[in-house]
């Protein structure tokens, strides 16, 4: 039973490793790709060059640019989304039974209806109010697909909160600063986090709406990928996707951590043994 047992395992771990192989193999040739000036047949190996990250670290190049704009926005997006989403998730969570299903419907709307259609449609609103080929009006085309997502993931931690332990507080005399501070931040503090990588996330990747309201004015990193992928130079293509890849793949380990240590404290604070 044991060497079954042992077996099975050593299957479940085989697949893992050729499943996680099939996900990053086409990104682990990235990285080749922008260090080669061409790998044709039949050239077993690369030939290796640096000419396309000269290019990229050169000062006419506009990937500096395109990275600043991008990760500002990223930002922004993140941080706004969840100071937006914060009342809206809680006031659906804890106060709000009546039309509850409804309201979430309504709010995730712009989710389920075509892309396109709602750059169009705010474009022209943009229009009227002055905010086309503006950043302001880029960043909050791109909080309308990030707030959804951190209202979801806000209410879930809402639907299951015990208010409880506000109240206790409060009747100790703590002020509401300081019940948001000591009590219900700490709590949140992983979820908001995954929020926010959501947002940056969506911001981040976001082409559709950049291109509709930016007006091409804005450069940003998926523009300037678009506009590099019809040139068949596929040593800057790989190194424009790497340099896209990075800064995303790093904030993700970053929170990976952080929601990790969070689940491992409230794991421990939850055993009386320890």
């Amino acid at each position: 039973m044991r060497r079954n047992g042992n077996k099975s395992r050593k299957g479940y771990v085989i697949m893992l490793a050729l499943f996680i192989l099939f996900i990053f193999l086409p990104f682990l040739l990235l990285p080749v790709w922008s260090f080669t000036e061409h790998w044709r047949f039949p050239n077993v190996l690369p030939i290796p060059s640096l000419r396309t990250w000269n290019y990229v670290f050169s000062a006419h190049s506009q990937v500096k640019d395109a990275v600043l704009n991008s990760l500002g926005l990223a930002l922004a997006t993140g941080l706004l989304s969840q100071v937006a989403a914060y009342p809206a998730a809680r006031a659906l969570g804890l106060y709000v039974k009546r039309w509850n299903k409804t309201i979430r419907f309504v709010l995730i709307a712009p989710l389920l209806i075509p892309g396109i259609s709602i750059a169009i449609g705010v474009h022209v609103l943009f229009l009227h109010f002055g905010l086309s080929d503006r950043w302001l009006g880029v960043l909050l085309s791109h909080l309308i697909p990030a707030i959804p997502y951190s209202i979801y993931l806000l209410y879930a931690f809402y639907a299951g909160y015990d208010i409880g332990y506000e109240k206790q507080v409060r009747l100790l005399g703590a002020s509401r600063q300081q019940t948001f501070r000591l009590v219900e931040l700490p709590l949140l503090r992983s979820v908001l986090s995954l929020s926010f990588l959501f947002s940056f996330l969506i911001s981040w990747s976001q082409y559709l709406f950049t291109v509709f309201i930016g007006g091409g004015n804005l450069i940003t990193l998926p523009m300037l990928l678009f506009s590099t992928l019809t040139s068949g130079d596929y040593s800057l293509i790989g190194a424009l996707c790497t340099v896209f890849v990075l800064p995303a793949l790093v904030i993700v380990i970053f929170t990976s951590i952080e929601v990790k240590r969070d689940f491992y404290k409230g794991k421990e604070a939850n055993n009386p043994n320890v």
